[in-house]
């Protein structure tokens, strides 16, 4: 036995007060003569003796009631001495770190691997002495710690754990431990450990050697892994959902390629995929004949959207231990038309000189009578006329820009492309003749809007055969169809004279190139918008390229993608936060999410400003599925949340990882500091508090009581 503070001791000199104040009492009794006195003798020495009793009786429990009070406040204890090596004796201070990942929600059919690590913790708290203390994060790809510091309230930390809940995250166990081991760092006097309840999926412990070194760094802190459920390694799971090929457009055969991978030991034939529009009535379906273990394949569904707009097309496979990664949710924006301008210095030329001539035809590839109805619908103009056509469009009715053939551009054409490009638009450009790479670098806000610098045009050299654009090794996706063979070759496209181009180092994109390894098309985003530049014309003046049969597949393919880069701002990360641009006159207006699993949607938030837009955003993207965001009652947008791929792999880590980080090798100073040290093992503090109060209550009842009979 001992004391956390014995100086308090010296409050025992106190016990003095009662006897000093009994005996005063003693003699203040002073003896009167009185001649009746003699026949209330003999009754008076029979009660004497049990007046002295219980005298004797309240003076030691008041001498009892101020020990004990200034014991309680010494802080008496147990203590133990124990080396750094004992993994368990006493009270410990314990961070607990519970996996809430995605793949925490597999399960047999009647608990998860959620659910079941509840359980175990629930169970092991319990177990937990009153001086013990418990501190509980959430763990995924992003560490939550619900009770921050080890403390000792149980009731508190049973209800926090009952109200944790399964998030739609991807893995990562090393930052939850890191910050557990700094939570402890600040506890003295008790064994020091981290529980971590998790299923055991490899993926959640790549980060290893972080998770070795912290476990070598602080020997003295026990790190214990609990894995939850049975070994399960078997399963299906979506690993992409996404458009391919041309615009996504109302009453338009749109294709979509839906990668499913089997994560399982087996290989699995027959495995349908359903694609459905906006959670209704399945829109499309493919089959895979044969799904090999551990490889993953596309299949393609071809769909049709009745309507333009906000819409989401969910994916999903037949059901299995992993619900999770059997729905894929993508978000798109339909478009009933995209209008596109295409702006060119020679506008009294010859059609066949003319770069909208061709665009224009490639673009909209169908008669004049059904031109109309086309999903792509075009404008020529002269660059002159741009200023006034994207300001009256707001930067949003004209989904894309050609820009052919430009000699030098007027500051305020500049201007205007720069803001329409930077507010999310697409420039397309096709240099020619007229063009001058130094006037062009000059204009520095066109310069720094360009993916590539242009050198001085090529020479055509009589008799020297023209470049050719490459014919295999495609990696951008508009020019990756040509990978396959059947599709035909981009090598049959011949360059007689072209601009140099030379990528920025910032995200410059090569989407196809010479023979000879220069590009010869470059993209790039820039602001929200994208701009495409073209070292060659769009006539067959410099190339043959407009008369090649991939030219209308191309610019389709073209358009398609920089429609679909909207689609990267509409798929989401869980927890990512949701941004999207509206139009200036819904400031300060309330708009409603539906959630995914919602029937309705509610108020979440209000459209906001800042000095270059006005926009909304929405935080509480927590669950994977389609949100829906309404102003007014009118749909703005839908955006998806996406749970990460490598959550569906379930191949289980080693026990030699986990006996690695359970016990690791300790070098000297590792030894010195796992020395001999005493900890508590038990405090008496808060039973001798009770004490003082049944002692100080029962003194009182019983002088209460003896007062009263001897006035009686």
């Amino acid at each position: 036995m001992s004391f956390l503070h014995p100086l308090m001791l010296g409050g025992l000199a106190a016990v003095s007060v009662p006897i000093i104040i009994h005996l005063l009492n003693k003699f203040r009794v002073k003896t009167t003569g009185w001649g009746a006195m003699r026949f209330l003798l003999e009754s008076v020495r029979k009660n004497e003796r049990r007046v002295k009793m219980e005298d004797l009786i309240l003076l030691l429990l008041r001498c009892l009631l101020v020990a004990l009070a200034v014991a309680a406040f010494a802080r008496p204890v147990r203590q133990a001495l124990l080396s750094g090596d004992d993994e368990k004796g006493g009270p410990e201070a314990t961070v607990v770190l519970l996996d809430n990942s995605a793949s925490m929600g597999q399960s047999s059919g009647v608990e998860s691997r959620f659910d079941l690590a509840k359980a175990a913790i629930r169970q092991w708290a319990e177990t937990q002495g009153g001086q013990s203390q418990g501190a509980l994060f959430l763990v995924s790809n992003r560490t939550e710690p619900l009770i921050g510091k080890p403390a000792g309230d149980w009731g508190l930390f049973r209800k926090t754990l009952a109200e944790a809940e399964l998030s739609d995250r991807g893995s990562d166990l090393a930052q939850g431990v890191r910050l557990a081991v700094e939570a402890l760092q600040g506890v003295a006097g008790r064994t020091r450990a981290i529980r971590i309840y998790t299923d055991g999926q490899a993926g959640a412990w790549s980060h290893q050697e972080e998770l070795r070194k912290l476990a070598r760094e602080n020997p003295e802190i026990r790190i214990e892994p609990v894995l939850a459920g049975n070994k399960v390694e078997e399963n299906l799971g979506l690993v992409s959902l996404r458009a391919e090929g041309g615009v996504i457009a109302a009453r338009q055969p749109c294709r979509f390629m839906v990668e499913v991978g089997n994560y399982g030991t087996a290989p699995i034939e027959g495995v349908k995929v359903v694609l459905s529009i906006d959670d209704g009535t399945p829109a499309g379906d493919a089959l895979i004949a044969r799904l090999e273990p551990g490889s993953t394949q596309a299949a393609s569904v071809m769909i049709s959207f009745p309507t333009a707009g906000p819409q989401a097309v969910t994916a999903s496979l037949p059901p299995d231990a992993l619900a999770a990664d059997n729905r894929r949710t993508a978000a798109f924006d339909v478009v009933a038309q995209m209008n596109v301008l295409l702006t060119e210095e020679n506008p009294a030329a010859t059609a066949p000189e003319r770069d909208s001539f061709y665009l224009g035809h490639a673009l909209v590839p169908l008669s004049r009578e059904t031109a109309s109805r086309h999903y792509l619908a075009t404008l020529a103009i002269p660059p002159a006329d741009l200023p006034a056509e994207l300001g009256n469009a707001n930067n949003t009715a004209t989904q894309a820009v050609f820009l052919c053939q430009p000699g030098a551009i007027a500051p305020v054409v500049t201007q205007a492309l720069r803001k329409y490009v930077q507010g999310g638009g697409n420039l397309i450009i096709f240099p020619g003749p007229a063009t001058d790479p130094a006037e062009w670098k000059a204009n520095a806000p066109l310069w720094e809007m360009l993916p590539a610098e242009l050198a001085p045009a090529t020479e055509e050299t009589a008799g020297e055969s023209p470049l050719t654009w490459q014919a295999s090794d495609f990696t951008h996706p508009i020019t990756a169809l040509w990978n396959d063979s059947a599709q035909g070759s981009l090598g049959a496209v011949k360059v007689a004279r072209h601009f140099p181009l030379t990528p920025k180092a910032n995200g410059a994109r090569v989407v196809v190139a010479l023979s000879n390894g220069e590009p010869a098309v470059v993209e790039w985003a820039f602001g929200e918008g994208r701009v495409v530049l073209f070292n060659s014309t769009a006539t067959p003046a410099w190339n043959n390229f407009p008369l090649h049969p991939a030219f209308v597949p191309f610019l389709q393919r073209m358009m398609g993608y920089l429609n679909r880069q909207n689609e990267q701002r509409l798929a989401l990360a869980p927890g990512e936060p949701f941004r999207k641009r509206v139009a200036d006159e819904l400031k300060g207006k309330d708009f409603s999410v539906q959630r995914p699993g919602a029937e309705a949607s509610r108020t979440a938030g209000q459209v906001v400003a800042d000095d270059r837009q006005t926009f909304l955003r929405y935080a509480g993207t927590e669950k994977a599925g389609a949100y829906r965001i309404n102003i007014g009652g009118e749909p703005v947008a839908t955006f998806a949340v996406q749970m990460d791929p490598a959550e569906s792999d379930l191949r289980a880590v080693t026990p030699e990882t986990l006996e690695e980080i359970r016990n690791v090798p300790r070098g000297e100073t590792q030894k010195a500091a796992a020395a001999a040290r005493l900890v508590v093992t038990r405090e008496f503090w808060t039973p001798l508090l009770w004490i003082v109060a049944i002692i100080f209550i029962a003194e009182a009842l019983l002088a209460h009581r003896i007062s009263h009979a001897r006035h009686a």
